[in-house]
């Protein structure tokens, strides 16, 4: 009797073990794509708003 209680309680920890881990890396890798999403969308959008002033993109002076 003995015998299959360590078996069951061996199962039991290994299958608590690997839960672990799974719960440990899905959140992760959760993270890890958000992370990547919000950065591919900076990267995506840098540069298309409008400037604040109209006359933000034109103050230079040409020069021949």
């Amino acid at each position: 009797m003995s015998e299959i209680k360590g078996q069951l309680l061996g199962i039991i920890l290994v299958l608590a073990v690997f839960g672990a881990v799974m719960g440990i890396l899905t959140s992760a890798f959760q993270h890890s794509a958000e992370t990547i999403q919000d950065r591919v969308e900076d990267a995506a959008y840098t540069g298309t708003s409008r400037p604040v002033s109209p006359r933000a993109n034109a103050e230079y002076t040409l020069h021949y």
